[in-house]
């Protein structure tokens, strides 16, 4: 009878406890929305910082800070995609079948991804700006740890560009979002007369 009046006083205890120590918790949603802003192209490299700007293009996508365009703070990512007369000869670049030219952010990249848990969320997305009437279709590639890839070719229209990527979709391709290692916005501009200029902001996910 002592030991089952003992046992229901620690159960209620227990049970009492429970909002404070719920409490005293960390706001997970909080911390996933504080997470959620990937880059918004705002910081310039500088002694005290890289910035947000040292992404991978192989030389190919010149990225430049402008305040113009911005969808998310002051300032947006004025990306200029190469086409293949800027390094090949007129000959060779007559011949080229495909031009990638590509940003990438990843683990690897000096101004690096640093969410790369995105199993919490329901969509990446990123918002681009189009000055030209016309450019050609842009891709989104989004790889994890195993190198398993997710691939999407997205329209571009004249003026802002809401690009949406539902992440049950990157599921089922297998990625694994709990383990994201990059992804890379490209274009294949080898139709393309002159080069493209595309304004990348706010790239981030969303809840």
């Amino acid at each position: 009878m002592k030991n089952t009046v003992s046992t229901r006083l620690f159960c209620v205890l227990i049970l009492c406890s429970l909002p404070f120590i719920a409490g005293c918790g960390p706001d997970v949603k909080a911390m996933r929305k504080a997470a959620a802003l990937i880059n918004s192209f705002e910081t310039l490299p500088s002694e005290l910082s890289i910035g947000d700007f040292d992404l991978d293009t192989n030389g190919y996508v010149n990225l430049e800070q402008i305040k113009k365009y911005s969808s998310q703070g002051k300032f947006s990512a004025k990306a200029t995609f190469s086409v293949p007369v800027d390094f090949l000869t007129t000959t060779q670049a007559a011949r080229a079948k495909t031009w990638i030219a590509s940003v990438t952010m990843g683990i690897n990249t000096l101004s690096k991804l640093k969410n790369t848990t995105w199993q919490y969320y329901k969509k990446f997305a990123v918002d681009i700006y189009v000055a030209d009437q016309t450019s050609p279709d842009v891709f989104i590639k989004i790889v994890d740890m195993s190198g398993n890839e997710y691939l999407t070719q997205r329209p571009l229209k004249n003026g802002r560009n809401k690009l949406e990527i539902v992440l049950d979709d990157v599921k089922n391709t297998r990625v694994n979002t709990s383990a994201i290692t990059s992804f890379s916005i490209y274009m294949d501009t080898v139709a393309q007369p002159k080069d493209v200029v595309l304004y990348l902001d706010n790239i981030r996910l969303v809840l």
